[in-house]
């Protein structure tokens, strides 16, 4: 039977049919009854379209209907995408909620969507949802992904359970009708805003919606020959699912467009260890684990000897050159490619085997703005590493900082050797990679290598610092007060039950109004400056905007977290995190006794480091955006106190209210 293509559902069943018990999608930590296991347990196509169909009888049995919402409160794992196939056919409408919520949090979210059914990740979070429902929130029934221990309260179900339930009740043609019967304009899923500058809103986001960006995130000619070729990439999915990043990233382009397998981390702290386990092709990341991933690399070559970290230094030289070649579309010369070569085996290999990244084919980062120094250390391990742009009211995604022909270059007309050239390039760059084979470390390899390069590579495009263009069917423009206006089959329906705030997110002619300052160069790449809510206006006029000041603080080797202070005040302030792991090193290498956080932010030699450190910054400012006083910390910016939202973004309101008597302190002197 074949399934509808323009909803995503029917591309998920469609995909099941395709690669039944042949292609593995799914794998995890956690055996197929949902509980913990020390082993990877995998499930095929088939194997999680027959749990989707099974859960979604049985959900209609227990009353799911057409346009109901139910809650997913669950962490990323195989059950999360199974729930929302499940619910998907049944018409109905997701409403994924973070697992870090509070019970309070997950009540006015359930209640404010009108969802009644809660299915949770496990009994931890399940317990929380029947908190809720002693409160006064209306949930008439939980259902939790893995097994109970104890006696199960009336109401809580397990996943197995609502299976066993819709066994013989509810036919296969009843659930393939309910598959069908799903509509683009229909409603596909709530997605709740994190909340960085209020109470969150839900965003309605449509079947339509979700397939256009799928599309506008898997376009590029790249992406397209390795969907041609039917492989079937790794990915290593660690964002959370329930945010419109993750879930566009991994699971609809992932899986769904690309047949790829998603292998679930363990958990963000353990990320180290899976990459070394798995060996992903794709990791999809914030910029938070790009930066660590730098940071401990030159913190390592900090320690080495001169010879060592000279030969770092020049290979970063010769990446370096690579990026900018690649920003604009022009060829390296011939002595920096041989150099560029000798520098990936003697250098960059060796970093990626050990970071286990050496099959890496692709990066993404979004959620946030990336250091360009990041952004170059890592293309200059070879791993193509893509900045994106957009919002949970958009799908996300409305650019892409992707690999591409510069428009110099038009496949469509090119003629039969240059074509043969882009096949050797994804072969290489895709196959090849993707596998763990270096171009540089096979003489045959290296001269295809330098020849695709020299043909037609060096014509792909992509440039540090920008968030790339906007993506197909996707009109963009910047207003007056430099605000990114927006137009695109991706963008949202409006907010539930809040009409007033759907009007005010949009201009008067039609423009989704993004809240975010940016500017396009001469290639048409967007820049990101700041969000318009965040600039600062000090008490002497100036505008400062604080999250480029904030990047080039925790670019410092020994500082982990900024937050910057400074609206309608007379001078620039900032909260300061140090890396503590970087600091304890430091103060053992120093002479400094071992002590507590707290106690070792008192000792002076740290106190003149972190003022080195920020003096360094100051000196790259005008006198108007340096930082004249800043506060250490001894604890982190963390989501469960409030500080961070879950996609880890500064919650400054709430910094600001927590932190109050520290931020006056800096301005009583």
């Amino acid at each position: 039977m074949a399934y509808r293509t323009d909803t995503l559902c029917g591309i998920f069943h469609n995909q099941a049919l395709r690669y039944g018990d042949q292609v593995e999608l799914l794998r995890a930590k956690l055996d197929k009854n949902g509980n913990p296991s020390s082993e990877w347990h995998s499930r095929t196509w088939k194997e999680t379209r027959d749990e989707a169909i099974g859960l979604a009888k049985g959900l209609m049995v227990l009353g799911l209907k057409k346009g109901d919402r139910i809650v997913i409160f669950s962490e990323s794992r195989p059950r999360w995408i199974i729930a929302d196939q499940a619910i998907q056919a049944c018409g109905a409408v997701g409403v994924p909620l973070y697992p870090t919520l509070t019970v309070e949090e997950l009540g006015y979210m359930t209640s404010d969507s009108g969802s009644t059914i809660v299915i949770a990740s496990n009994q931890v979070r399940a317990e929380m949802a029947i908190k809720a429902k002693a409160q006064g929130v209306v949930i008439e029934k939980i259902i939790v992904m893995c097994s109970w221990n104890g006696a199960k309260p009336e109401g809580v179900y397990t996943f197995d359970e609502v299976i066993a339930l819709g066994k013989g009740k509810i036919s296969d043609e009843e659930v393939e009708k309910n598959i069908n019967s799903v509509t683009p304009d229909d409603v596909a899923s709530i997605i709740y805003t994190s909340g960085t500058t209020g109470k969150q809103k839900g965003a309605i986001l449509t079947q339509k919606n979700w397939i256009a960006n799928l599309h506008q995130a898997s376009n590029s000619t790249l992406v397209r020959h390795q969907r041609e070729l039917g492989l079937h990439l790794t990915f290593l999915v660690h964002l959370p699912m329930c945010h419109v990043f993750g879930r566009t990233s991994d699971y609809h382009v992932g899986a769904l467009q690309q047949g790829g397998i998603l292998v679930f981390a363990e958990s963000f702290e353990k990320i180290p260890k899976n990459l070394q386990e798995i060996r992903p092709n794709v990791v999809v990341s914030i910029p938070r684990l790009w930066e660590k991933i730098y940071d401990t690399t030159k913190s390592i070559v900090s320690r080495q000897n001169e010879t060592t970290q000279s030969i770092f230094n020049w290979a970063m030289k010769l990446g370096e050159k690579y990026s900018d070649a690649m920003a604009n579309a022009t060829r390296m010369g011939q002595l920096d490619l041989l150099q560029f070569a000798a520098a990936n085996v003697l250098v960059f290999n060796k970093i990626k085997k050990t970071a286990g990244l050496d099959h890496v084919v692709l990066g993404i980062s979004g959620g946030g703005k990336l250091s360009k120094d990041v952004c170059v250390f890592i293309r200059s391990l070879g791993i193509q590493l893509s900045e994106g742009y957009g919002l949970t009211e958009t799908s996300p995604v409305i650019n892409f900082n992707e690999p591409e022909f510069a428009s110099s270059f038009d496949i469509s007309k090119a003629g039969w050797f240059d074509k043969k050239m882009v096949d050797l390039t994804v072969d290489l760059m895709v196959t090849k990679q993707a596998l763990g084979l270096s171009p540089y470390t096979n003489p045959i390899r290296s001269l295809s290598l330098s020849l695709a390069y020299n043909t037609v590579a060096h014509k792909l495009q992509i440039k540090p610092g920008t968030v790339g263009r906007p993506v197909m069917w996707t009109e963009e423009k910047i207003a007056e007060d430099g605000e990114i206006l927006v137009k695109g089959p991706q963008v949202f329906k409006g907010y539930w039950n809040l009409p007033d705030a759907t009007k005010e997110a949009f201009t008067d002619d039609g423009w989704f109004k993004t809240g975010d300052i940016g500017e396009f160069d001469s290639d048409g790449f967007l820049r990101i400056t700041d969000r318009k809510k965040e600039l600062f206006v000090t008490s002497g006029g100036k505008n400062v905007a604080p999250h480029p000041i904030e990047l080039a603080v925790i670019a410092k080797p020994y500082i982990d977290q900024t937050c910057l202070i400074g609206d309608a005040r007379k001078y620039l302030t900032a909260l300061i995190v140090p890396d503590f792991h970087e600091l304890h090193r430091f103060a053992k290498h120093n002479g400094i006794p071992e002590c507590s956080d707290k106690e070792l932010i008192e000792n002076d030699k740290i106190k003149e480091l972190i003022k080195k450190q920020v003096d360094e910054v100051n000196e790259t400012l005008p006198r108007y955006e340096q930082i004249k006083y800043y506060k250490l910390l001894d604890k982190s910016f963390i989501v469960e106190s409030g500080e961070l939202t879950p996609t880890l973004k500064l919650k400054r309101r709430i910094v600001f209210e927590k932190f109050k008597n520290d931020i006056e302190s800096m301005y009583t002197n």
